[in-house]
């Protein structure tokens, strides 16, 4: 092991906060990485259609943005950890309403969203305020990258694993998922917590999405948030009727994201080094591709060689993507303000894209190609960074 890997791991050791966050994302992550992608899938086979399944997802948004102030103030009072922490019993809630679903089980279809929203609100104000609290601004990139490749440790083996439990019993592989997420929030309860203030509301939110200043990273994030959205709730539905049988997805899926995982370091390491923007719309020309290439994934193998390109090529845009936002938001008094922000544009996108693909798929005239097309067009948003 060279010198400077030494003095990354010894920093690692010392830097307790972010210790104890690596180790609650593993165990958080694995317990979402074994249900997540068949989420879609499970509503699928329960005869949802795709039209429902995107309104599901749709709600889920609009509940978000409609309660994303509350959220704010529920973690600015609690803290940034028990945000993370109060966010588990959402979590749990809404695995346990997936086990009593069904195709007319209409009050779950409506509650399992604001569940979902709850949940993303505040585990993630909570975990990005913790970051941007406790990250090495001089290596941010490195320690987001650090992140990742743990998130992505447990998730790698993750879908094939959460496939073959599915083959058996969905409701078991809930259980499982909800088990581990629980186990992951002790490592937020052993260090103090930091409660920030809120001094924005509403109004100043909406004035900062429409300042003029901010339309570049605005549409950045659009891009991530929409490619994103389309990769997480058609990408899994397309996988199941091209291949099949659910234990091939999982293993696809599986090992798809071990090709990537390889890369997570040396990205992160550059990611430090070179100018974050150009990095990004390097990676964002090679990511265009990535979603050009699932419209001709009509087979196993394909899928497998298409996605393993997908999901390294996402990195180049990922990393140093999420890197830059912290930096900015790192370079603000108002950094809660910022993360808010950040994360209702996130959604105020998906409220107004996903009534579009919901029409692509009721025409069905090759929704699954058109969504793909609209996805690379999206990705090319993130040059707009600034």
């Amino acid at each position: 092991m060279s010198l400077s890997h030494n003095s990354h791991f010894i920093h690692f050791l010392k830097n307790k906060e972010m210790n104890l966050l690596y180790l609650a994302i593993f165990f958080i992550t694995l317990g979402d990485a074994l249900i997540s992608v068949f989420v879609p899938i499970y509503l699928y086979q329960l005869g949802y259609q795709v039209t429902q399944i995107l309104y599901f997802y749709l709600l889920v948004s609009i509940f978000f943005v409609t309660f994303s102030i509350l959220g704010a103030k529920i973690t600015s009072r609690f803290g940034e950890k028990h945000s993370m922490i109060i966010s588990t019993p959402f979590a749990i809630l809404f695995y346990i309403g997936l086990i009593f679903m069904n195709s007319k089980s209409f009050l779950l279809f409506y509650f399992l969203p604001l569940f979902m929203a709850f949940r993303a609100l505040l585990f993630n104000y909570g975990f990005h305020l913790n970051f941007i609290n406790h990250s090495n601004k001089n290596k941010t990139g490195n320690q987001f990258a650090f992140i990742q490749t743990i998130a992505l440790l447990s998730t790698v083996v993750s879908p094939y694993i959460g496939s073959l439990i599915a083959e058996l019993n969905f409701a078991f592989l809930f259980i499982i998922s909800a088990i581990i997420m629980t186990i992951g929030i002790i490592p937020l309860l052993l260090t103090q917590d930091k409660c920030e203030k809120i001094d924005f509301d509403s109004n100043s939110i909406f004035k900062t999405i429409k300042s003029k200043k901010n339309r570049g990273n605005i549409i950045s994030f659009c891009a991530y948030s929409m490619e994103a959205s389309i990769g997480r709730i058609i990408w899994p539905i397309f996988l199941i009727i091209i291949i099949g049988e659910l234990s091939k997805t999982g293993f696809i899926v599986s090992a798809s994201m071990f090709i990537s995982l390889m890369a997570f370091y040396v990205i992160g390491k550059i990611t430090d080094k070179i100018n974050k923007i150009k990095l990004i719309r390097f990676g964002t020309l090679l990511y265009f591709f990535g979603w050009i290439g699932r419209i001709f994934a009509n087979t196993g193998f394909k899928i497998f060689f298409i996605d393993s390109y997908k999901n390294l090529s996402e990195k180049l845009v990922s990393i140093p993507f999420f890197s830059h936002s912290y930096d900015m938001a790192k370079k603000r008094k108002k950094y809660f303000e910022f993360v808010v922000y950040r994360e209702i544009v996130f959604n105020l996108i998906r409220i107004i894209m996903i009534p579009i693909l919901i029409v692509i798929f009721y025409i069905n005239f090759q929704p699954f190609i058109l969504s793909f097309l609209i996805a690379s067009i999206f990705t090319a948003g993130y040059i707009f960074m600034d």
